[in-house]
């Protein structure tokens, strides 16, 4: 009864237009007032506190803060140009420069939304301008925008590593092989597709003149992934620290070094940061209550029960894990799908045989996948509006990236070292 109610409220209340976190919230109050649990209303305003209350989630403002603010000092612009004498010259060479923008793009901001938006509004109309069609150009990006949670530092790696009690230090370095699997597989299929369709190329090779002023302008904004990662990959800094010399970076770059990034600006950065975080966390702090009565109710128990007496073996365990992921990924954004189904296909992922950091990054990579695939693919709409183009033709465009993204995750769900040997070696 209490599942029945539980889960009645929130599928009601969802489809009626409340947002996530409210129905979450209302699904919870609804079990403690009806008495099917024998806690009192307090007990939920605790829990609710208790979910905001992690010293790893303000990280996640603060590295947002310092992608906007890079975003807003004209980083991306110079990233595509180092990305353009690269790969500019190949046949469809600008779909790998949309690829290659968004990997070094991902590396900051840690959102998909956010790479996918920010690189799209340059690359996409770049696209259409050299004569690729419209459609391609926002598949690839709508694909590539993804590693925006894969590539470390991430967002949802963060939310996902408090959830699941989950390094989130272990979880990005996990990332980064899985990560760079995921950039040279869209790379090769939009080099393949834009051979197979004779896509126009840059007339001219780079100079290695032009081409050394690039990097020397685009280096103190590319130098920030490794100057975060590096600080906690060798315990110099946490997460928390990290972000916050993210921050300081990005200011620095942005404001003292390209001196692009105005008062203004900033201000509007900080707006931006603020609505986005408090969404994560008003999600964050109801999941723990909700989280807890399915707990309490054996939900993850029962589950794991149900597959094994369907005959699920490790196998098909998995599958059905990833099948699940990028299935609820389609019509719902990645950080609630995590909250909602993390407690309940963690402990079944590891009692199938996965390693921590392989779970999680099977949970991060099944949600992207999900971002890009229709009918309700978040990133898919993102580009379509930047784009004005309808969804159809780019959903066409998007299934060779959908098949090579899928054999990526498949190498990852059943090849341990991907995700595992990285985090070892450095001590997670």
């Amino acid at each position: 009864m209490t599942l029945l109610v539980l889960f009645g409220v929130f599928a009601l209340t969802l489809y009626t237009g409340v947002p996530v976190a409210w129905s979450i919230a209302a699904a919870t109050l609804a079990v403690i007032f009806a008495g099917l649990v024998p806690l009192p209303p307090a007990w939920f305003a605790q829990q609710v506190f208790n979910g905001a209350n992690s010293i790893a989630l303000a990280a996640i403002p603060l590295f947002l803060v310092a992608g906007g603010i890079m975003n807003e000092g004209g980083l991306t612009r110079r990233i595509i140009n180092v990305a353009d004498d690269l790969f500019g010259w190949i046949r469809g060479g600008l779909g790998l420069v949309n690829v290659a923008t968004c990997m070094v793009y991902g590396g900051i901001t840690g959102s998909a939304t956010a790479d996918t938006g920010a690189v799209g509004s340059i690359m996409i109309p770049a696209m259409a301008e050299r004569g690729y069609p419209k459609d391609f150009a926002a598949a690839v990006t709508a694909a590539a925008g993804t590693l925006g949670i894969i590539i470390p530092p991430s967002v949802v790696m963060i939310m996902y590593g408090v959830i699941t009690n989950t390094s989130i230090g272990g979880l990005f370095a996990a990332g980064i092989i899985p990560g760079l699997m995921l950039t040279a597989t869209f790379m090769l299929t939009a080099y393949y597709v834009g051979v197979r369709e004779n896509f126009p190329k840059s007339a001219t090779r780079p100079t290695l003149g032009g081409f050394s002023r690039h990097v020397v302008k685009a280096s103190p904004a590319m130098l920030m992934p490794i100057v975060v990662l590096g600080s906690m990959l060798t315990g110099f800094a946490t997460t928390t620290e990290a972000a916050f010399v993210a921050v300081v970076w990005a200011i620095v770059v942005g404001m003292m070094i390209y001196r692009e990034m105005s008062w203004r600006a900033l201000w509007k950065v900080g707006d931006e940061t603020v609505r986005m975080t408090g969404a994560i966390m008003i999600i964050m702090a109801v999941s723990v209550p909700f989280s807890w009565i399915l707990t309490v109710e054996e939900v993850p128990a029962w589950t794991a029960g149900l597959l094994q007496g369907l005959g699920a073996g490790p196998t098909v365990t998995v599958l059905l894990i990833i099948l699940l992921l990028t299935f609820v990924g389609t019509w719902a954004d990645l950080g609630p799908t995590i909250i909602i189904l993390a407690p309940i296909l963690h402990p079944i992922g590891l009692e199938a045989g996965l390693a921590p950091y392989q779970l999680g990054l099977i949970f991060v990579i099944s949600g992207g996948i999900g971002l890009f695939t229709p009918p309700v693919g978040t990133n898919i709409f993102v580009v379509c509006n930047i784009a004005k183009i309808g969804v159809n033709p780019v959903t066409r465009r998007l299934l060779p990236f959908f098949i090579s993204s899928n054999i990526c995750l498949l190498i990852i769900a059943f090849v341990p070292a991907t995700t595992e040997w990285l985090p070892k070696h450095l001590g997670f």
